[in-house]
């Protein structure tokens, strides 16, 4: 009994420090078949095949002189119907012993026999409560039974066997599964990290530390790195959750805190983790998880946020803040509506605005919750005193796993707005009709002074005609009045031909013709044409910079803005030097610019210089009609041009023209 004790004590130590359950388990067989002075112990595996229990010869041990059966195939894919009886007595965890002279089964008997067995002992092993196998023991020498205290005492270490298989049970499936976690891991935005309280190890995964922004290489692993990236305010409670968790003061050890990022920013993380039991319930290892929680939780604070501000909104705001099922019916009512309309939220909530709505009003309204191309409406609604009151609603449905099932709606009384818009459109409708009056009249009065201008200019040519036999006194004095009278139907028709101009361009019947020029032969032949009549000494001086390169323009408004620009630049330098109109090629432009040097234009007036029939104060004995300028710079802008104008009295003027290459 003192051998089979210790052969016990030495297989209880084997299944304790063995890593390899084979090997294990096959120490096993040798200690307990030497402890039992059997001449044979063995152990058999339960197998599925074919949905039918067998069993296999997986470790044995023979004494010396007994023949092995370990490699023979007939112990190998056995049913348990060549052992009657036997699954039945050993799956219920009972152990069975005897003579093989004594056995009923003939066929078992003979099985045994043939093997030269003379008594048995078959001991189950049970792991996770599943029959596993069992261990066996035979006497070939001789018919020694095993007694009852050897059967109890081997009972013990069947125990600690199948202990064992379901600790390999348990390693084995936490391989798999760790294996698994670690791919899962390694593809994922999840970390995994590891703590052996024994060794006092800790391993971080890479993802653990990319997630943080560094280097597996920049940081030790250990607990102090864990601690130090731990954001202080969170880092008490961590550290106080973990040990409660440790000393089973909390069965779970999860929930968020703050790390910190190489770059400095804050990492939301959601931990947890599992711990590990040695067979005295001591912990020894914690295992756990980081998940980056940072777009989540910026989201959820960005979501209380918008609910705060929504709620602060909603009863600060003048607007009238409303939601609505899908009927439309009133759901909340903010308190606005009290200012806004008359009344309490008491008066709307669970009624349909269409009661309050004016009639010809509620078709818009209800296109909010029908049309989803419609969100906003201006509509007529009435308050609690009587009166309706133009209201701006603005709808956006609220949605719930791609189905709306209610609407949000924001009204604001737009009233006062809707009453000048109307004010506005009656003025509107009234300038325009006077504009057009005012056109009309324009151009029928324009016309209509053309024709007898006409005459007075055919017939004062006549006169000269007629007179050429009078006495020279006579003729003098005549030409001298028709020198008059022409000067001032030419005034007259230039005033008139600006007036139409003018006209045109109020009304806007002006039309842009726009057409390759070639500008410095433009400029030339309108200087011919238009002002070769001034005296003789004093030609317009024309300079060129840069190189010459064709442009697209308008001919028509191009040549009044340049008429009316020369035009001003000899009438306000008489017995002066010429003027100059020097051309520059830029690059991104051509430049005009025509400098006179006579009266200038007094600093308190050039702010008024484009406003209509304005004429400067040193300018009242100078013929003008004071349209020219501001048909300059109305055409200017029409060609998509600038004008800039520089005078200094008494010095002259500098009037400055930039025109794009194309239009």
């Amino acid at each position: 009994m003192v051998e089979l004790l210790e052969s016990i004590s030495k297989s209880n130590e084997t299944l304790l420090r063995e890593n390899n359950i084979d090997f294990s388990l096959q120490k096993c067989v040798n200690f307990l078949g030497i402890g039992t002075s059997a001449d044979r112990c063995y152990i058999f595996k339960n197998k599925i095949a074919n949905a039918e229990i067998i069993i296999d010869y997986e470790f044995e041990w023979c004494n010396d002189g007994i023949i092995p059966y370990i490699d023979n195939p007939e112990l190998n894919g056995l049913s348990y119907d060549a052992f009657p009886g036997l699954y039945d007595i050993l799956s219920s965890n009972q152990s069975i012993h005897g003579l093989v002279s004594k056995i009923s089964n003939e066929y078992f008997r003979d099985l045994m026999t043939m093997q030269g067995i003379k008594s048995y002992l078959f001991m189950p092993l049970f792991s996770n409560d599943l029959f596993w196998g069992w261990i066996g023991f035979d006497n070939c020498n001789n018919e020694r039974l095993f007694c009852e205290s050897e059967v109890t005492a081997l009972k013990s270490v069947a125990n600690n066997i199948g202990l064992r298989l379901e600790q390999e049970t348990f390693e084995r499936n936490l391989t798999n599964i760790m294996n698994e976690l670690n791919a899962f891991i390694t593809n994922s935005n999840q970390a995994k990290w590891e703590w052996n309280l024994e060794s006092n190890i800790f391993k971080f995964s890479h993802n653990w530390f990319g997630m943080l922004g560094y280097k597996e290489t920049e940081l030790s692993q250990d607990y102090e790195t864990w601690k130090s990236l731990v954001h202080p305010e969170d880092l008490p409670a961590a550290e106080k959750k973990i040990k409660n968790f440790i000393e089973g003061k909390l069965n779970k050890y999860e929930g968020n805190l703050r790390m910190i990022h190489k770059k400095g920013h804050e990492v939301w993380i959601k931990y947890s983790s599992m711990k590990f039991l040695n067979k005295k319930n001591k912990v020894i290892k914690l295992i756990g998880t980081h998940i980056d929680i940072s777009d989540y939780k910026l989201k959820e604070m960005e979501l209380k946020i918008s609910e705060d501000k929504f709620k602060f909104i909603a009863e600060n705001t003048t607007d009238l803040i409303c939601q609505h099922n899908t009927l439309g019916v009133f759901t909340y009512v903010s308190n606005s509506s009290i200012d806004l309309i008359g009344y309490d939220r008491e008066d709307l909530i669970g009624k349909n605005p269409d009661r309050f709505i004016h009639p010809d009003d509620i078709e818009m309204f209800d296109k909010l919750f029908i049309d989803k191309k419609v969100n906003s409406s201006t509509l007529r609604f009435l308050k609690k005193n009587g009166d309706y009151c133009w209201l701006e609603v603005i709808a956006k449905p609220i949605s719930q796993n791609g189905r709306t099932v209610a609407v949000q709606t924001s009204s604001r009384d737009v009233t006062s707005r809707i009453t000048a818009e109307r004010e506005t459109a009656n003025a509107l409708q009234k300038e325009k009709e006077l504009n057009q009056l005012k056109s009309n009249f324009v151009t029928m009065a324009s016309h209509q002074f053309r024709t007898p201008l006409t005459v007075i200019y055919s017939n004062i040519e006549l006169m000269s005609y007629k007179t050429g036999d009078v006495s020279k006194k006579l003729k003098s004095d005549i030409d001298t009045i028709s020198t008059r009278i022409i000067s001032e139907v030419d005034r007259m028709t230039e005033l008139m031909n600006n007036i139409l101009i003018f006209g045109k361009y109020e009304s806007g019947n002006l039309t842009v013709d726009i057409q390759q020029i070639n500008l410095e032969l433009f400029v030339s032949n309108l200087l011919d044409v238009y002002h070769s009549n001034k005296v003789a000494i004093r030609k317009m001086k024309v300079e060129v910079v840069g190189q010459t390169r064709l442009i697209k323009s308008d001919e028509n408004l191009l040549m009044e803005v340049l008429n009316n620009v020369i035009s001003n630049a000899f009438k306000y330098s008489q017995n002066k030097r010429s003027p100059i109109l020097k051309i520059s090629y830029r690059e991104e432009c051509f430049e005009i610019k025509i400098t006179d040097f006579g009266i200038g234009i007094p600093e308190e007036d050039q702010k008024h210089l484009y406003k209509s029939f304005f004429r400067a104060r040193n300018t009242t004995t100078i013929k003008g009609s004071g349209l020219g300028l501001i048909i300059a710079k109305q055409f200017t802008e029409l060609l998509n041009g600038t004008i800039h104008i520089d005078s200094k009295i008494d010095e002259g003027t500098t009037v400055t023209l930039k025109f794009p290459y194309e239009n």
